[in-house]
């Protein structure tokens, strides 16, 4: 990497404030949409473990534009070279700092998707089971490691930011490689999971006793996590672009420059990167994946909440059970028991999805909360 101490033509621009309107914009509608969505579980008294997820995930996603916002408020969105080594050593901190957040929010949303769907495919073969519980505890252990890398990987952990601490032979780090490899490889992960929890639905849609109109509906209203996959793939376009932590550092804050002097304030005691652009483009992309992960993971359980804005009648709707809480495994209702309920505007009748179910006499209960029995005669 070469020395670049010269002025950026493009002068002094603060990418800041355009960062902080998509970032509090995408906060505040992400929390409209989780509120929604808890508002639609209450409304069938059917909030589960994928609701309380997603509300981590928000909580992971508030904090991480509250992070960022403080990096912004550092200089951090500014080109190196209008910045002094105090605000370089600041804005380096902070975004490490945030890095957890984001990383762990992408787990955890995924996590409540894959909940949501377990919700869905309990009482069905399986191996859908077992594929989702595989997806999502293989995505949270492997971005557990990559935290952990994350911050392993020098010791003392200030020489992320400080890599004079590096140059002076007081810090030791790993290659740069191994933390980056190991980062391109949970984002690759991480679509593929997408991937797969959005097609999983279409391998049970045949069983379904609807329309095909329907049925297109709801493969569509469950494979949204096709958008998060996009985004990511995106994400990751510009992770490949950084060969290792040398250049994230040097990206994101600044690189020591082996052989110059060590002089207090020195502006050439650092190499200025010309990669700032790409550093916006990686906060905004990662910020970007993980709203779409809150908002696609949100819509299903919203549905009845839409349903009712609408006054449409609960039987009407053809997704309303998928993430309410209540099985669509409706087959084995008898006639006698739907009559005798008491009318409830905000829970669907169970003919709307009935599945053609085998006989789950010798499977284990559901842990998530039903609204309606199923008669196992």
């Amino acid at each position: 990497m070469s020395s670049n101490n010269q002025e950026p033509a493009g002068g002094d621009v603060d990418r800041g404030p355009s960062a902080l309107i998509l970032l509090w914009v995408t906060a505040s509608i992400a929390i409209v949409i989780v509120a929604l969505r808890i508002l639609g579980r209450r409304m069938r008294k059917s909030l589960g473990w994928d609701d309380w997820t997603m509300l981590f995930t928000l909580a992971l996603y508030v904090a991480y534009a509250a992070i960022l916002t403080r990096l912004i408020g550092i200089g951090g969105m500014r080109h190196l070279f209008y910045l002094s080594p105090e605000q370089r050593l600041q804005a380096g901190k902070w975004s490490w700092v945030s890095q957890p957040f984001v990383i762990m929010g992408f787990a955890t949303g995924k996590i409540s998707v894959g909940l949501l769907l377990l919700r869905v495919v309990w009482e069905t073969a399986h191996w859908r089971k077992r594929l989702v519980i595989f997806a999502i505890s293989s995505v949270f252990v492997i971005t557990v490691i990559n935290i952990i890398f994350t911050f392993a990987q020098c010791s003392p952990v200030e020489a992320l930011w400080n890599p004079a601490l590096i140059a002076q032979g007081k810090a030791k780090c790993w290659p740069p490689s191994v933390q980056t490899d190991f980062a391109i490889f949970l984002s690759s992960w991480n679509i593929l999971t997408d991937v797969v929890l959005a097609v999983l639905p279409v391998t049970f849609m045949y069983n379904l006793k609807l329309s095909w109109r329907k049925k297109i509906g709801l493969c569509a209203l469950l494979g949204l996590s096709f958008t998060a996959a996009i985004f990511a793939t995106v994400k990751t376009k510009y992770l490949t672009s950084l060969s290792g932590r040398s250049d994230i550092t040097c990206m994101f804050f600044f690189c020591y420059a082996p052989g110059l002097l060590d002089p207090a304030g020195a502006r050439d005691y650092f190499l200025l990167t010309r990669k700032t652009g790409e550093t916006y483009e990686l906060y905004v992309w990662s910020a970007s994946e993980l709203f779409v992960i809150i908002v696609c993971g949100s819509v299903p359980p919203i549905k009845p909440v839409y349903d009712y804005i609408l006054g449409k009648p609960p039987s009407s709707s053809a997704y309303a059970n998928y993430g309410s809480g209540s099985y669509p495994h409706s087959s084995g209702i008898s006639r006698a028991s739907r009559n005798s309920r008491p009318s409830d505007p905000f829970k669907s009748r169970e003919d709307e999805l009935e599945l053609y179910r085998p006989d789950t006499s010798s499977k284990a209960p559901s842990p998530y909360p039903s609204s309606h029995k199923i008669d196992q005669s």
